[in-house]
């Protein structure tokens, strides 16, 4: 397996994620793991990951010159917000029951990184959230696929391109945007998200965000780009739907990327008298089967992972809530290879306890 690192010119060791402990847990043969919020926690080792995420986010963000008046320094850190806004999507709680539920449990409030007796407010909650941007939330995802790819679980040979819509909760939001992609579909008010997803374990690898109404295309080679530099996936295979047929992306799968394609071809592009034979039928079929994965991973991240269920405004918000989904499908895949239970790495509702706040 290819090194999860990423080369560097002026700190080498900068983008390098933390060497976690991945080793196997003793198996648990219950129908359900029901793993709590604490336990969730570290076992993804969500601490270390959030707070090399932070540190790396510092780095690459413009320094900015020192204030002249200085206030009250800060208590909690960032690396225990983004900890607390994982719990809050994966358990798919309000923001006062995210912060309810770390005040009701210490346990959960130290593995998250808060101070003894201590945890954030609400409304600072709210602040220091949004106040964070989009790095940290990117690279915390780009961690939990780190350490999915570190155990195996996902190969990075045959890779799937695919784009999904995410509705706007608010009609007033100015970085959403119309898409229109089919007549019978109806139009959707809100974002896009283009996903670079491994084939055999269901899992997201990479991921952007654009409004609604951005060309899938275009994303298509930054994906895919991103992918191999991060984390040097050996691909061999892209699959995609007819979207992606364009000589731009096809000579960078093959002449950079050295691999092969299987992307569908409309056949209107030959005029409606163009006929397609039984044996391309066949063929099409044949090849086109395996792209089937990307739609249930849709369709899984929307009804059990809540990629629709963000109350938010803005492209920054759409990041952070689809990049927290996305990790806590990669920690519900990790949570269950680490318990021996590779069954249920797609299974949010019998990997994750039931929510509960008291």
């Amino acid at each position: 397996m290819a090194d999860c690192t990423v080369l560097s010119v002026n700190a080498p060791n900068l983008l390098t994620p933390p060497d976690t402990d991945l080793s196997c847990l003793p198996a648990k043969l219950s129908r359900k793991l029901w793993v709590n919020p604490t336990e969730f926690l570290v076992v993804t080792h969500a601490r270390v990951i959030a707070e090399w995420a932070v540190r790396i986010s510092q780095h690459l963000r413009p320094r900015l010159p020192s204030p002249t008046r200085r206030g009250a320094k800060s208590v909690y850190s960032d690396s225990s917000i983004l900890v607390l806004a994982l719990v809050q999507v994966a358990w798919q709680m309000t923001y006062e029951d995210g912060v309810d539920y770390f005040r009701a449990h210490p346990q959960a409030a130290q593995a998250a990184g808060f101070p003894a007796g201590r945890v954030i407010s609400v409304g600072q909650y709210w602040d220091r959230r949004r106040a964070l941007g989009i790095l940290p939330f990117w690279f915390v995802f780009v961690g939990m696929v780190w350490q999915v790819t570190r155990m195996g679980i996902i190969q990075g040979r045959d890779m799937i391109l695919d784009a999904t819509t995410q509705k706007a909760w608010f009609h007033e939001d100015s970085g959403a945007g119309w898409s229109f992609p089919k007549p019978w579909k109806g139009s959707v008010w809100g974002y896009k998200v283009h996903t670079l997803l491994c084939r055999w374990s269901a899992l997201p690898v990479m991921f952007l965000v654009t409004p609604a109404n951005a060309q899938e295309s275009v994303l298509a080679i930054p994906l895919l780009a991103l992918a191999v530099a991060f984390f040097g996936y050996p691909i061999v295979v892209v699959r995609a739907d007819a979207g992606y047929f364009t000589y731009p992306i096809l000579n960078f799968i093959r002449v950079v990327l050295q691999a092969g394609f299987v992307i569908d071809y409309n056949l209107r592009r030959r005029g409606k008298r163009f006929l397609a034979t039984r044996f391309f039928l066949w063929q099409w079929r044949f090849h086109q089967k395996p792209r089937a994965t990307i739609e249930r991973h849709c369709a899984w991240a929307k009804r059990y992972f809540g990629l629709e269920a963000g109350r938010w405004a803005g492209l920054v918000a759409a990041y952070q809530h689809t990049a927290l989904v996305y990790a806590v499908m990669l920690g519900v895949a990790l949570v269950a290879h680490r318990y021996q239970r590779p069954d249920l790495a797609g299974s949010r509702t019998r990997v994750l306890e039931a929510k509960s706040i008291a």
